[in-house]
């Protein structure tokens, strides 16, 4: 289908006036004659069939239909110039990939091993975008997203990287030795990160114990806070070991009881359907599948 779509000449030269306030200093920026981008917004307001700007003795005034224009074909025409600089600079190779993460994820798992996908590929850029944005492909800028759940999101790929491998962990000072059994736990407070509020349960459930207290105790937002609480002394929380492997190694959390227990969340790689094919994506998720089976090779 045709887009509805005007030149983008007239656009530039529509865009350039309005910032100018004035056809002349518009024309000399664009290198044209003062009545050729007269005769392009005008195109441009026959087009959209709305006066766009208000022809004053002492200059251009944007009419109120114009100033609103203006403000969505800036963005527009920036995203385009963006666009263009960068096919030009990188002739078709590499480029820019823009991404969001978890906060925890990116500081504890990805970031310290992103220096080796920058040196196998140092054509390719990432930016990391707010990872509030993670959940709204609608934007255009947005090319994948590192999220935490089951894997399942409606019109988007999801690739699991890490993160289901998870460990009750607390302080070395309360807990010196290893608990016997998993009832043992529910001697102690137990902590939840708020979006894996059934991780007790299907843990307990999966050792085969009783679940009623399993969704008892103090609730955090993060791996972070939850990791923190735990060394603190709080109680006991449930992490994925990929956010705490420090820890555990330097003594500031104990793993408290050793069983091979998988959780149903755990962190993927998602990119809308629509960029699935893109250069970037497709090598950053290559390199990221690779780390992901180093990390935590999948049961045969």
């Amino acid at each position: 289908m045709r887009r509805l779509c005007p030149s983008l000449t007239d656009l530039q030269a529509f865009e350039m006036a309005a910032r100018h306030g004035s056809f002349t200093r518009a024309a000399q920026e664009l290198s044209v004659t003062q009545g050729a981008v007269s005769k392009q917004v005008k195109q441009l307001e026959r087009f959209v069939g709305v006066e766009l700007f208000l022809r004053l003795r002492h200059g251009l005034v944007l009419t109120e239909a114009g100033r609103l224009y203006l403000a969505k074909i800036q963005v527009g025409l920036g995203q385009i110039e963006a666009a263009t600089l960068e096919l030009i600079s990188h002739q078709g190779q590499g480029g820019m990939l823009h991404l969001t993460s978890m906060p925890t994820f990116g500081a504890r798992w990805l970031i310290p091993r992103l220096a080796g996908f920058m040196r196998l590929r140092p054509d390719i850029h990432v930016e990391f975008l707010p990872h509030i944005k993670g959940y709204d492909f609608s934007a255009p800028e947005l090319d994948a997203a590192v999220r935490f759940g089951e894997g399942f999101w409606p019109g988007s790929g999801a690739d699991y990287i890490v993160g289901r491998d998870v460990v009750p962990v607390g302080s070395p000072k309360l807990f010196p030795h290893l608990c016997k059994t998993p009832q043992d736990l529910l001697k102690h407070p137990l902590m939840h990160h708020t979006s894996a509020l059934e991780g007790w349960t299907d843990w307990f459930t999966q050792a085969g114990c009783d679940t009623r207290r399993a969704r008892e105790g103090a609730r955090f937002d993060q791996y972070n806070l939850l990791s923190q609480a735990a060394a603190a002394g709080f109680g006991i929380a449930l992490i994925p070991r990929c956010l705490i492997e420090d820890e555990l190694r330097d003594g500031k959390l104990a793993a408290l009881i050793d069983l091979p227990i998988r959780a149903r969340q755990g962190y993927y790689l998602c990119y809308p359907e629509t960029k699935s094919n893109l250069p970037t994506l497709q090598a950053f998720r290559q390199w990221l599948m690779e780390e992901s089976l180093a990390a935590e090779p999948r049961a045969s």
